[in-house]
C-alpha cells in the first residue's frame, strides 16, 4: 500500500511542472502579434521594415532559434480593413487589434 501511495505521489509531483511551466510557443506568438500590430498600425512601417525589426529583436532576445524559425514559418495575417493581426496555429488563435483609443490589444 505504501508503494502505491508513493508511486501515485511521484506521478503527481512529476506532472506538476509541465502544467506550471510557461507555454513558450504562446508567449512568442503573442509577442509576434503585438510586434506587428505596433509596427504596422502605430509606427506606420511597411511589412519589410517590420520583418527586419522583428528579426533583430527576436533573435537578440530568444535563445531557442528553432522556435523562432517555426514562428516565422507560421507567419501572420494583416487585416488592414479591421486594423488587426491574426496568427492561427493549432490550438492558438491570436488576434491583436488596433484602435486609436486603446492602441494594440488582444481580442478573442
Amino acid at each position: 500500500m505504501f508503494y502505491i501511495i508513493k508511486f501515485v505521489l511521484a506521478l503527481i509531483i512529476f506532472s506538476i511542472p509541465k502544467y506550471l511551466a510557461a507555454d513558450d510557443m504562446l508567449i512568442n506568438l503573442n509577442a509576434t502579434a503585438k510586434h506587428y500590430c505596433t509596427c504596422i498600425f502605430i509606427s506606420n512601417l511597411d511589412s519589410d521594415s517590420c520583418d527586419e525589426a522583428y528579426d533583430r529583436i527576436i533573435y537578440g532576445s530568444i535563445n531557442n532559434y528553432e522556435l523562432v524559425d517555426q514562428i516565422k514559418i507560421i507567419g501572420h495575417e494583416v487585416d488592414l480593413e479591421n486594423n488587426s493581426i491574426l496568427i492561427d496555429y493549432n490550438e492558438y488563435n491570436i488576434r491583436v487589434k488596433f484602435t486609436n483609443e486603446t492602441g494594440c490589444y488582444f481580442t478573442k
